[in-house]
């Protein structure tokens, strides 16, 4: 498990210390406050900088739009049109190593993680082969056809990327515990296709008894699931889509006809269940979740947590999410903590770490704690 976090130069943090961490981590704080970024460094500390998981991330926030300046372009090193860019703090591209990414725990620097831009001349060999020559003096302020590389670092071993969406060389550094089980819930809704990979990951075992068990907490006369052959796409890919059976009934629904909240706790159980030995990280806990399901979902990750050995990191803005947690947090507090993010006028993140006590003190006042 990671038991303390710190975070260098990695978007709205410039540096970042939390000193406790557990089992399940619940973060809140205001909009812009950094919650998706810090899971996001996670991500990438966990997944060893794993390219696959640098591009989904680029991804998601659309900053892999094109260059759409001229090629021979005139422009200064550290404002390069890269999508590696936005990663960096104050989105620009750092020059020297004191503005690398570093993320990792805070007592032990060889387990971290180290993200740095390296700058590289495009030119082409007598065959016509493009080439990519290091630029040594990076104090120049103007280049003509640069592209830029990482370099990632952990302990001894490093390793170069030099384009972000060129997966075929799997670039990858493992982390210090070995490779590791990672699942990912994202505000929006997964894709079909990802569902039903992770649901025929535990067909027919205990693990797909416990996700219909979650999912009679919304209705509870769930008594089966299965994927069946959906419509073909333009892609020419056909996924399969999930549909339930109704105790005492012949009749098979497709499962986003139960609404919102249940294709939601559908998609944050099976991940939980696939993260064994591993991650899970939910992104805005509380999407389409009413407030009287929050503890009994909350009791579900904190059982199957401890039971499957995943450590969950999750965010909310939600007080019925809150109030859910600390339900089920004051009877297991060594599994669980609380921190909230708080983004001063300076634009300097600073995290609040609550206590059992601390925190069932503000929900009774009526303390702002989101």
């Amino acid at each position: 498990m990671i038991n303390t976090l710190l975070i260098r130069n990695f978007r709205l943090f410039k540096e970042l210390k939390i000193e406790k961490l557990a089992r399940v981590n619940l973060f809140v704080g205001k909009n812009n406050s950094g919650k998706s970024c810090l899971l996001e460094a996670l991500r990438i500390y966990t997944a060893g900088a794993d390219a696959s998981v640098l591009s989904e991330i680029v991804s998601t926030r659309e900053e892999d739009w094109n260059d759409t300046a001229a090629p021979g372009t005139i422009k200064k090193i550290t404002q390069i049109d890269s999508p590696f860019r936005f990663l960096f703090h104050g989105y620009h591209l750092p020059e020297k190593p004191s503005g690398a990414i570093e993320i990792g725990p805070i007592d032990n620097e060889k387990q971290r993680i180290k993200i740095m831009p390296q700058f590289y001349q495009v030119t082409k060999d007598k065959d016509g082969r493009r080439l990519h020559v290091p630029i040594k003096n990076k104090s120049l302020n103007q280049l003509v056809d640069v592209e830029v590389g990482l370099e990632l670092t952990e302990g001894d071993e490093s390793r170069f990327l030099t384009y972000l969406f060129n997966l075929s060389s799997n670039i990858r550094i493992s982390p210090a515990n070995g490779p590791q089980n990672i699942q990912t819930v994202l505000p929006q809704n997964m894709d079909n296709e990802i569902i039903e990979k992770l649901w025929d990951n535990i067909n027919i075992t205990d693990l797909e008894d416990e996700v219909i068990r979650c999912l009679q907490l919304i209705d509870p006369n769930v008594r089966k699931i299965a994927f069946v052959g959906g419509i073909q796409r333009p892609d020419g890919k056909k996924p399969r889509i999930p549909i339930v059976r109704y105790a005492d009934s012949e009749e098979r629904i497709p499962l986003k006809n139960l609404g919102d909240g249940m294709t939601r706790l559908f998609q944050v159980i099976l991940s939980l269940v696939n993260a064994r030995n591993g991650y899970l990280f939910i992104d805005e806990f509380e999407n389409g979740l009413h407030w009287s399901i929050h503890p009994h979902v909350w009791k579900i990750i904190f059982i199957l947590s401890k039971r499957l050995n995943v450590q969950v990191f999750a965010t909310t803005h939600n007080r019925d999410c809150i109030r859910g947690f600390h339900e089920v947090w004051t009877a297991r507090e060594a599994e669980g903590a609380f921190h909230r993010l708080d983004l001063s006028d300076t634009k300097k993140v600073k995290p609040v770490n609550y206590t059992c006590e601390v925190l069932s003190d503000a929900l009774e006042t009526g303390v702002e704690v989101r």
